[in-house]
């Protein structure tokens, strides 16, 4: 017989609702910072201590609280923010279910501060794992204050589910660059383990870019305006140059909420259409401003996925007012190439070092004598003149095309330099070399604290510098590759693939892969970068002596082939 229905109780209830709301200290974090913002503040501070999971306080200069709404914001359901189910049409604040407080407070230990402009003194309230535990009267600024002890302490199995205390703390640092993007009229300072990790002054979109992600990201972005049909996009546009792996650099803001929202990143792809490489994803940051009626931001409990009312339309719109800032930057097609070639001098002119360069460096590195491991690959066999395979040509400055007896090969030249580069570093030593003039590098939020911890593992992997700054390192020595020096910039690049290292190998270890990926990366042929007969022919030899080298660094396939059978069964034969 099945057990009756009754009743939960009121604390068990609230906890299980809290699970809907709070997934983890990031959500603490954007709760509170949303708070503060619907309240009118101009200046927020946030500050964690181990990753959010021990400290969460969030300070703002906003409008604070009465004694009695106080109280009140800490039961389910109360909210200043709606009044009727006609306001859920027309919703213009980021918080309005009235869940964060009580949610929050349900599985943690909190303190409620806050003080109104007009109010004597200001209130204070301790709550323990949902239960009011003292209210008290207290001296304060006018704003909120709230800090959150023990998250999850109640919630064991919740608590058992949170990443590592750096995945988290990443987290809270991506949730509070969202939000810094999205008002940047607003200045946030966040704090971690007592350091400053991200400062903005609150002057503005160009400002915010310049604060996050350094002054040399807003000089590679194109600015973006548009304003029809009701739909207005504003923001920056990446120059292709610029482009990532991953979507971590794309915000797309909607009434100034930081969303998440698929069709506006397939919009966005689609105004680079030709100008990326494959798989790889623009830069940008854009706010969206249309009629509250024209959405539905109800549809998540974290409201951080929304739904149009005429999605059509606003891809539309994305689409088209990015490529016109495009355009205006000089990046057009020219009808005199064919397709995939652009008229803009970055892609006839490459800045690094030559092809030739590059193949003459991969070969001498296999007849100088190394310190290879026992094992170790060859990236050429002493036999290397039976090879076989015939090159054909070149498709678009990307692709290399090659025969063999039995097969057709298309080659990614630039995927198929970077794996062979990689093997290289992989067998020998690489040594460094002291830069003539010290070089200044602005790390991002992120990078910053990696540099903290993985400092020491730099060192052993060749990249010599020291802080200067909250997040700025002077790079003085950097490592060989190739016989190459690596730009002093590409530090970023090895703290970020660290981090995506294995939790399961040493912070050396970690640091040395990362070094070697980064280098090869560097060191490697870049697509649309011609190649004359002799160093395509080179390349194919060096994949014919070296199987290994079938994928790159990445895990992508370096060559792609087609038997001929496959072909006679194509055409019928």
């Amino acid at each position: 017989m099945y057990p009756s229905i009754k009743r939960l109780d009121p604390l068990l209830s609230s906890q299980i609702a809290a699970g809907e709301v709070i997934e983890r200290p990031a959500s603490v974090v954007k709760e509170l910072v949303e708070n503060s913002i619907d309240a009118g503040a101009d200046r927020i501070s946030i500050e964690i201590v181990d990753g959010g999971t021990r400290l969460i306080r969030v300070s703002d200069n906003g409008r604070g609280m009465t004694r009695e709404d106080a109280l009140l914001s800490l039961e389910r359901f109360a909210t200043s923010k709606i009044g009727s189910i006609d306001d859920l049409d027309s919703i213009a604040t980021l918080g309005f279910r009235g869940e964060a407080l009580p949610s929050i407070a349900s599985c943690s230990r909190l303190t409620l501060e806050t003080k109104t402009a007009d109010g004597e003194t200001g209130t204070c309230v301790r709550v323990d794992g949902g239960a009011v535990v003292d209210v008290t009267e207290k001296g304060l600024p006018q704003g909120t204050t709230i800090t959150v002890t023990d998250l999850f302490f109640n919630t064991p199995a919740r608590l058992k589910f949170l990443k590592s205390q750096g995945t988290e703390r990443n987290a809270v640092i991506e949730t509070v660059e969202r939000l810094a993007l999205a008002w940047p009229n607003i200045s946030f300072t966040l704090m971690s383990q007592g350091r400053a990790v991200l400062h903005t002054t609150g002057k503005g979109l160009e400002d915010a870019l310049a604060n996050i992600f350094g002054t040399e990201t807003i000089q590679s972005m194109v600015e973006v305006s548009s304003d029809h049909g009701g739909i207005r996009i504003s923001g920056f546009a990446g120059l292709p140059r610029v482009y990532r792996r991953i979507r971590d650099r794309q915000l797309f803001a909607v009434n100034r909420r930081p969303v998440k929202n698929t069709c506006l990143g397939w919009a966005l792809d689609h105004a680079y259409a030709g100008l990326l490489p494959p798989k790889t994803y623009p830069v940008a940051v854009l706010e969206l401003t249309v009629e509250p009626g024209a959405l539905d931001v109800n549809v998540h409990p974290t409201k951080a996925e929304i739904k149009f009312g005429n999605e059509v339309e606003i891809r539309r719109r994305i689409t088209q007012s990015v490529k016109q800032a495009l355009s205006q930057a000089g990046y057009l097609n020219d009808p005199g190439t064919g397709p995939g070639r652009y008229s803009h001098p970055e892609f006839s002119s490459p800045k690094r070092e030559s092809p030739q360069d590059v193949i003459q460096s991969i070969w001498q590195m296999q007849t100088q004598p190394l310190s290879l491991h026992e094992k170790g690959p060859q990236l050429l066999r002493d036999n290397e003149d039976m090879c076989e395979w015939q090159y054909l040509g070149s498709l678009q400055d990307m692709y290399l095309v090659a025969k063999t007896s039995e097969s057709l090969l298309i080659i990614d030249q630039h995927a198929l330099a970077e794996s062979l580069a990689y093997h290289s570093l992989c067998q020998g030593e690489s040594g460094s070399q002291e830069l003539l003039l010290p070089e200044v590098v602005q790390l991002e939020p992120t990078e910053a604290v990696l540099y903290q911890e993985y400092g020491d593992e730099l060192e052993q992997v060749g990249f010599s510098s020291r802080p200067v700054g909250t997040r700025t390192v002077l790079v003085t020595k950097v490592p060989l590759i190739l016989g190459q020096p690596l730009p002093a910039v590409s530090l970023r690049g090895v703290l970020m693939k660290a981090y995506e290292g294995s939790p399961r190998m040493s912070p050396g270890r970690v640091v040395a892969q990362a070094q070697i990926a980064t280098a090869a990366c560097h060191a490697s042929i870049k697509a649309k970068q011609p190649l004359t007969k002799e160093e395509a022919q080179a390349l194919i030899r060096c994949l014919w002596a070296n199987p290994g080298a079938r994928t790159c660094p990445h895990g992508r396939p370096t060559v792609h082939e087609i038997p001929v059978t496959e072909l006679a069964r194509f055409f019928g034969r």
